[in-house]
């Protein structure tokens, strides 16, 4: 079964200051029980995709397409209210935003296992790999490692159905890296789906846990396979992207 899926669906933001769109026809399938590795040059509209999978457009956005969640065409913003959270998890890309800067971290990740009640905060801090000294720590306090893991085992406390993580190893060193993709890869075994947004394309080889890798170019999607056939295609766009990344 296909957790969540977008058909053929085109954004279009429309400031008043400046025009573009930002994603052109996109199909993209998230099933569950597997972890989907979206990758591309920045700006291409991988994080996009994350906000139009977890109904977090900006109110800018025209679109036309569809966000199927679960079997269900998602229409409008009562529907996401009702989805965010214990259906779709998001873990953005600046972990920051997950967060009220006048409280700490400790007492929102609290609240938010108080309103869920599915997974412990210590279970989900422990797969974020989160340290839970930094409980008493404002937003602001943490450096950009630690409030991505913040906001990774936030999206973890409802255990949620499909979980996207936005870079969610950028930040790290390559020890904790690790133990972060092995976790995803752990929350993929349950049945979830997982959708990871990066760029850290050797590592996300080394480590081996991906089963699909989709690239992304100019908001369309350019490639889609299994991760074990992706490295070996001839496509110039996908064989650039590794030599850039370093791999």
């Amino acid at each position: 079964m296909v957790t969540a899926e977008l058909r053929g669906l085109t954004v279009h933001i429309d400031t008043g200051r400046w025009s573009e769109t930002v994603l052109d026809a996109v199909n993209l399938a998230v099933p569950e029980g597997r972890i989907t590795a979206l990758l591309g040059e920045s700006g291409c509209g991988k994080s996009m995709t994350a906000a139009a999978l977890s109904g977090r457009l900006p109110t800018s956005a025209k679109t036309t397409g569809h966000v199927w969640i679960n079997g269900t065409d998602v229409q409008d913003e009562r529907s996401w209210r009702q989805l965010r959270g214990r259906t779709v998890g998001l873990a953005p890309q600046s972990g920051a935003v997950a967060f009220t800067a006048g409280e700490t971290v400790g007492t929102q990740l609290r609240e938010l296992e108080r309103r869920h009640r599915r997974w412990t905060l210590d279970r989900a801090c422990a797969a974020a790999r989160y340290p839970v000294e930094a409980f008493d720590l404002y937003p602001g306090q943490h450096s950009g490692g630690q409030i991505q893991r913040a906001a990774l085992a936030a999206a973890l406390l409802p255990a949620p159905d499909l979980l996207i993580a936005d870079e969610p190893t950028a930040s790290l060193d390559a020890g904790l890296a690790h133990e972060v993709w092995g976790a995803l890869r752990e929350y993929a075994d349950t049945g979830a789906a997982v959708l990871a947004i990066t760029q850290e394309v050797p590592l996300l080889t080394a480590t081996g846990v991906a089963d699909r890798m989709v690239f992304m170019r100019d908001g369309r999607i350019t490639i889609a396979g299994p991760a074990t056939e992706i490295r070996g295609l001839a496509d110039p766009y996908v064989q650039g992207f590794f030599r850039e990344i370093g791999e």
